[in-house]
């Protein structure tokens, strides 16, 4: 599993808990806001979680808008990059901060990817229902992979 920069103790917590104010509205974190350096920990946590279910819902929508449909019969590197997406975004999507796997139907298979040396094979046959985990799909590393070619094939039907 990655360990994040949080986790490695990198943050001075008294340095970064301190009065805020976010841009000229009245919002605020006021100082203490983190009592431990595990809720420092747990807050990033929380907030990346929200990342990627921001993103992956952000990234289907976007492959649809550009034409890419998703097809879990296409096996295709592109298709089941596509089908990977569509998947990870399901399991956000109902629930940001606890997402679950929903895959049923012919989307219910093992789906391998390669990139960048990297051969990703995922079993979907048994996740639908369970937590959604990042070591599911490689890492945090890999889903940043996943998101940029994506983000590459959408650029690519728009030339």
């Amino acid at each position: 599993m990655d360990t994040t920069y949080t986790e490695l103790g990198k943050i001075d917590k008294n340095g970064f808990d301190t009065d805020v104010i976010i841009g000229q509205e009245n919002l605020s974190f006021n100082h203490s806001s983190f009592n431990t350096y595990d809720d420092l920990i747990i807050g990033a946590t929380n907030n990346f979680n929200i990342t990627v279910g921001f993103t992956s819902i952000v990234l289907d929508s976007s492959c649809s808008s550009a034409g890419i449909k998703c097809n879990p019969k296409n096996k295709s590197p592109e298709g089941a990059l596509r089908t990977l997406v569509y998947m990870i975004r399901c399991a956000y999507a109902h629930n940001m901060m606890h997402p679950k796997w929903e895959v049923r139907g012919e989307y219910l298979q093992n789906i391998k990817i390669s990139f960048a040396n990297v051969i990703l094979d995922i079993d979907l046959t048994d996740k639908d229902g369970k937590p959604f985990d990042m070591d599911d799909i490689g890492g945090y590393k890999n889903y940043f992979m996943i998101k940029d070619l994506i983000c590459k094939m959408i650029l690519n039907t728009m030339l």
